[in-house]
């Protein structure tokens, strides 16, 4: 039997798009079921933030919602979203994960503001030159994060207070991990995918590992958990569309084996920490995100 040409793809097709319309129905745009967004000022000169809330389908339980806040969140809330949806529902109508999920983000980007995630997601610098001009003001949104957008959400939503986890990648992977030095009871679950420990010629990967030494610090992480992964190829040369220059830079960033020394330096130092290391083989600095949203999903059921 002849296969019939599919309507709508191409000017092959019998069967105009239109005659399968409703009459007079107009496209809208398309919103996540049980989300909703909202914009936050800052009390600084910083501007606004645009969260983005997932709710879980089910009502809060007793103790109230475990959340997980996701760091660059226009581009990897939705990401989040779908990995809970799809990995955690029990059958076409099962209830599935009780996780909230709060993106942070900003307004009017539909993936990522370039300048203003630079400077939020990097720690102060110790030294500065041209091309980091800009940067450094992670104790400002780490401010924020804690003192304002954290309240925020325990009074619109019923959490579990004692259940919060942070997520970010990239710049926002080393984000997490500078939280987790200032800041190591902000959060339970910290989670930081490629983290750029590169930055600043990897200044605050070692002030990270001389802080292991400190017992007291150490202790204080006792009962949290650090997922830290990596692409296994994000430090090799990509021949088809890169240049040798920037070839050079991706070894000399080392992504794969800097993650790698750290979370075992964590384990070797800090046990009261309990840091589960990933590396994903065959995924690029980008790429990683797709099997990393499955990792953070059952990193974060296994501490329940």
């Amino acid at each position: 039997m002849a296969m019939m040409p599919a309507a709508g793809r191409g000017n092959s097709s019998p069967f105009p798009v239109e005659d399968f319309l409703v009459e007079n129905s107009v496209p809208v745009a398309v919103a996540l079921p049980r989300s909703e967004a909202f914009a936050v000022d800052t009390s600084d000169a910083a501007g606004e933030y645009w969260i983005e809330v997932a709710l879980p389908a089910q009502p809060a339980p007793a103790e109230g919602y475990p959340v997980l806040y996701v760091l660059d969140g226009n581009a990897r809330l939705p990401l989040l979203r779908e990995a809970r949806e799809t990995l955690t529902r029990q059958g076409p109508e099962g209830d599935g994960s009780p996780l909230l999920i709060v993106g942070i983000g900003y307004p009017g980007v539909e993936r990522f503001a370039v300048e203003r995630r630079s400077a939020d997601f990097t720690p102060p610098m110790t030294f500065r030159d041209d091309g980091e001009a800009g940067r450094g003001g992670a104790e400002a949104f780490l401010d924020f994060i804690a003192q304002q957008l954290k309240p925020l959400i325990a009074e619109r939503y019923s959490i579990n207070e004692s259940r919060q986890a942070l997520f970010g990648h990239s710049l926002g992977g080393l984000f997490t991990l500078y939280t987790m030095q200032q800041c190591p009871l902000c959060f339970r679950d910290y989670i930081a995918i490629s983290p750029s420990l590169w930055w600043q010629g990897g200044e605050f990967k070692r002030q990270l590992v001389d802080l292991m030494g400190d017992t007291e610090w150490c202790e204080t992480l006792s009962g949290r958990s650090l997922l830290l992964g990596v692409g296994g190829d994000e430090q090799s040369p990509r021949p088809r569309d890169q240049t040798p220059e920037r070839d050079a830079l991706r070894r000399q960033r080392a992504m794969v084996d800097n993650t790698i020394e750290l979370g075992e330096r964590l384990q070797d130092h800090c046990p009261e920490l309990a840091t589960e290391l990933a590396v994903f083989p065959g995924e690029d600095h980008g790429t990683v995100l797709w099997p990393a949203a499955r990792r953070i999903i059952q990193h974060l059921s296994q501490q329940d």
